[in-house]
């Protein structure tokens, strides 16, 4: 059985909804400061190009990164590497400093960007729990 945990639809849904605002400015300055009626200010249309440029990239990355489990591997894809390892590689899941952290036998840990570990969450449970029962088949460790 093949399961994917991606990014959450409402983070995904507020990136492109903040992109979109961020570059509807262009087109509509006033609603980025109210004096802009006449037009954006050159220096501004710079600062404005580059938050929009990392805001595109951040959309990319939220939209890029994923958990697969399928045939017994771990494949973690991160917005810039993606890291392939067996499930019973893993001795444990536990919540890391940004995301979901795989702890491995005979190599250094892999963090998966696609399951934040935050200290809220919505629901029974953190996701990460969800990974780490699918993964190693075992309840995870309490932290």
């Amino acid at each position: 059985m093949r399961r994917v945990w991606r990014v959450r639809w409402w983070v995904q849904a507020l990136t492109l909804v903040v992109l979109a605002a961020m570059i509807a400015s262009f087109f509509s300055p006033e609603t980025l400061n109210p004096t802009w009626v006449d037009g954006m200010p050159g220096d501004e249309i710079a600062f404005l190009v580059v938050l929009c440029c990392l805001l595109a990239v951040l959309v990319y990355a939220v939209f890029r990164s994923r958990v697969e489990l399928a045939d017994g591997s771990v494949r973690v894809v991160n917005p810039i590497e993606t890291h392939v390892f067996a499930a019973d590689e893993v001795t444990e899941v536990v919540p890391g400093p940004f995301g979901v952290r795989f702890v491995l036998r005979h190599r250094p840990p892999v963090d998966a960007f696609a399951v934040q570990s935050l200290p809220f969450y919505l629901g029974d449970e953190p996701r990460w729990v969800d990974i780490a029962r699918s993964v190693t088949g075992r309840e995870p460790s309490a932290r």
